[in-house]
């Protein structure tokens, strides 16, 4: 707010003067508007799980430890997540 009271152009803060931009994390694209946060989540959770998979060849005690969760844990999620294999 500081930056934005001493770069303003007129005499009162407009939305250029915030200079912001949408966050986005590195290496996901953004997502359209209308889905559920628990979509979103689920499919960030889901990614994440076939990641670690793939890096320990399909070893779900690994992938658990890669992830820093339990195999319990991991056997739960894929099973919440409809990834019964």
């Amino acid at each position: 707010m500081e930056r934005a009271l001493a770069l303003m152009a007129g005499d009162r803060i407009d939305v250029a003067d915030l200079n912001l931009v949408p966050f986005q994390l590195a290496g996901t694209a953004a997502t359209t508007v209308g889905g559920s946060l628990q979509d979103h989540l689920d499919q960030v959770e889901r990614q994440s799980i076939l990641d670690a998979l793939k890096q320990s060849n399909g070893n779900r005690t690994a992938a658990a430890r890669l992830l820093g969760v339990t195999f319990r844990s991991l056997r739960y999620r894929m099973v919440r997540l409809g990834m019964n294999e």
